[in-house]
């Protein structure tokens, strides 16, 4: 079963997040965050995703903005606040243009309650107490689970263990790990006068474990500078110690409250994310009088079964699969562009005319991407032909469902006002695929694979639909997703401007 993060987070443990990160350690909150994001950097996986996008090439700076705000946000807002609502949709939205494993979201969480741990025990003023430490892994749990990260950690102990195994044994040397940390350190000093850039850099590579320098490929700093630093660190600790046993401290404006370089003073939840993607980002939802629900999951999901169930409510269901093959029948423009690029390897059999065999066709596009994108490049526009047609058609139904299978991944979310998907494990999905296809589980896996994963697509959905027992079960999973209200992804938010996420 999915998780279900409606329960929310406990108040107790969200005002003392709010303290740790404002008033009792903002200073070095920051700095272990920094460190934690810095560490990330270790992972191949990580580094040449990021790497791949340009932004640490082109935008290092937006992209550190844009990270601190939403962090901030999340705390300052709380994460299950309408506004902190709005701000993990956003970020859920910006990581599901990219395919992030399960396995690196957990890592990359396990950092922002590590990492502070680690270094207030080193250098802050004081250690955090036990039911800090427990506050901090709720918080970042419960964000976590708004994600749709089903591998995280369900308990600290085990945080910690994930964190310092993943550091222990997977970090690894890349190119893309030394090119994605330096623009990324060449930002943070990028204030600084040029004549102090080299000694800050050593500086900062004075504080990191030899693992960690390896596997960015920086040299060690000298140790006697390192041993400076940490000393320091440890001092200023000390003194802040020594200060607030006279004057407890003072809060201070989270990130999000203060101008940063990138946006000034203000900023717009609209404008967060690559600026190659903003425009996808911030595509409206469907606004008129007419619901229209985008049913979506993946291949073999079960996406039919809720189709069929929904018609029987009297529903029109206007099916994206159905209008491909009408794209592609017999005499059509769309079959005969295939029998021109494929030839008899994609005919029916002699005799048939330009009917095509159409799993032939499937084995050809699933074993090749390039061919695959050609295919859907010649299917797609005919088959939004066709929604366009039947939504003007059915203009006066008051609900509508466009059962859409590949609705995430062709960007087609503003067709709807909500978005349901049919969720079940991953090895159903792969037994249900075989069985009804009759293909090999070889076969099965490169369907698969042509699709973004469910665990991708989860947290993008307003409504998830659990299609992992029996037909009962789906039919109540349904009739109460009709009737019930809206979810809070469902409702229909104002633009994302900060003044408009105030708690």
């Amino acid at each position: 079963m999915p998780d279900d993060p409606a329960a929310g987070l406990d108040a107790a443990s969200l005002a003392c997040c709010r303290a740790l990160a404002s008033r009792l350690f903002p200073w070095d909150t920051n700095r272990a965050l920094e460190l934690a994001l810095l560490k990330t950097f270790c992972l191949p996986s990580i580094s040449a995703l990021l790497h791949s996008t340009g932004e640490f090439g082109q935008r290092p700076r937006k992209r550190y903005d844009d990270t601190a705000l939403i962090v901030a946000e999340l705390l300052r807002l709380g994460p299950d606040s309408t506004g902190g609502r709005a701000v993990i949709q956003r970020l859920n939205r910006i990581h599901g243009s990219y395919p992030i494993s399960q396995a690196d979201y957990a890592y990359v969480l396990s950092g922002f309650v590590a990492e502070p741990i680690r270094w207030m025990e080193r250098y802050g003023w004081r250690p955090l107490h036990p039911h800090e430490q427990q506050a901090l892994f709720r918080f970042w749990e419960h964000v976590g689970g708004l994600m749709g990260i089903e591998e995280r950690p369900r308990s600290l102990a085990a945080l910690i263990e994930l964190n310092a195994r993943v550091e222990g044994h997977l970090f690894r040397s890349a190119a893309s790990n030394q090119r994605v940390a330096e623009a990324t350190l060449a930002m943070l000093l990028e204030p600084w006068p040029a004549a102090l850039r080299p000694a800050l850099a050593a500086g900062m590579r004075g504080l990191l474990e030899p693992g960690v320098l390896r596997s960015l490929n920086w040299q060690a700093a000298p140790a006697w500078l390192s041993a400076l630093l940490r000393a320091a660190l440890r001092w200023r600790g000390r003194l802040l110690s020594l200060r607030h046993r006279f004057r407890a401290p003072r809060p201070q404006p989270f990130y999000s409250e203060r101008p940063t370089p990138t946006y000034g003073k203000t900023f717009r939840l609209e404008q967060l994310g690559p600026p190659a993607l903003l425009e996808r980002l911030n595509q409206p939802r469907w606004s008129g009088p007419q619901r229209r629900i985008g049913l979506t999951g993946g291949i073999a999901s079960g996406k039919s079964s809720v189709g069929a169930l929904l018609a029987q409510q009297g529903l029109a269901v206007l099916d994206a699969d159905a209008y491909a093959r009408e794209a592609l029948a017999p005499g059509s423009p769309g079959s005969q562009a295939v029998l021109a690029r494929y030839g008899e390897r994609v005919r029916a059999a002699a005799g048939a005319g330009d009917r095509l065999d159409r799993a032939a066709l499937a084995r050809i596009v699933f074993a090749d991407p390039a061919e695959r994108a050609w295919l859907e490049a010649l299917v797609h526009p005919l088959v939004r032909q066709r929604f366009a047609a039947e939504l003007e058609r059915l203009a006066a139904e008051a609900t509508v469902v466009l059962m859409i299978p590949l609705l995430f991944e062709a960007g087609l979310e503003g067709l709807c006002s909500t978005v349901w998907l049919v969720d079940c494990d991953e090895q159903q999905q792969l037994q249900r695929l075989m069985a009804r296809d009759r293909l090999s589980a070889a076969e099965a896996r490169a369907r698969l694979a042509a699709q973004w994963p469910l665990a991708r697509k989860r947290p993008l959905a307003d409504r998830v639909i659990d299609n992992r027992g029996g037909s009962e079960q789906l039919g109540a999973q349904v009739r109460a997703a009709l009737a019930g209200p809206a979810p809070v992804g469902e409702r229909r938010s104002g633009s994302g401007r900060r003044e408009e996420l105030s708690p």
